[in-house]
């Protein structure tokens, strides 16, 4: 079942967390190498994200979940929040998705909506089919209000992160 309510969820709603600590991770892959990646803390966050912004080529669309750290239970694990975003470093511009799984296993699925929109950007949320999932120009943000999302996305205590303004959107658009 899918909710478009979509006031803020507070962590402790969210599918597995009253069994498991979710734990943030992520995947950004290039052509030749995928860095997957676990977060401890803040600063690892930041870390990640000063090393990925530092390629001379951006990566894939990056992946990043959360997952219940020690999962023991007979039905497969399914990742309670999935946070896609793509960036463009030379126009400073980004736009973020993220789907989220709550207690209820209703579907919260969400995209940024940012004031920075611009028409000769294109940024995508599907690696696999960058051409079929394009950002809308309403859904830019900026590079550090993007670095404050996924902060707060990893170590939050709502979703969708307070940093910047959210949309809710078909599931169906943003897919797991």
């Amino acid at each position: 079942m899918t909710t478009l309510n979509d006031g803020p969820l507070a962590r402790s709603d969210l599918y597995y967390s009253d069994r498991y600590e979710l734990r943030a991770s992520g995947l950004f892959a290039f052509p030749d190498a995928a860095y997957n990646v676990t977060f401890v803390n803040e600063e690892g966050v930041r870390r990640c994200l000063d090393v990925m912004l530092a390629f001379p080529d951006k990566p894939a669309t990056p992946r990043f979940v959360l997952r219940p750290e020690g999962y023991r239970d007979e039905r497969p694990e399914w990742p309670v929040c999935t946070l896609r975003f793509d960036y463009d470093i030379e126009h400073q511009v980004a736009a973020a998705v993220m789907l989220t799984l709550d207690k209820d296993a209703n579907t919260h699925p969400w995209m940024s909506q940012g004031t920075v929109g611009r028409d000769d950007v294109e940024l995508t949320y599907d690696s696999w089919a960058p051409q079929e999932r394009p950002f809308p120009p309403e859904s830019l943000i900026t590079i550090a209000e993007l670095r404050e999302v996924v902060v707060q996305w990893a170590f939050g205590d709502a979703l969708p992160p307070a940093a910047i303004a959210w949309a809710a959107v078909d599931p169906d658009l943003v897919g797991w």
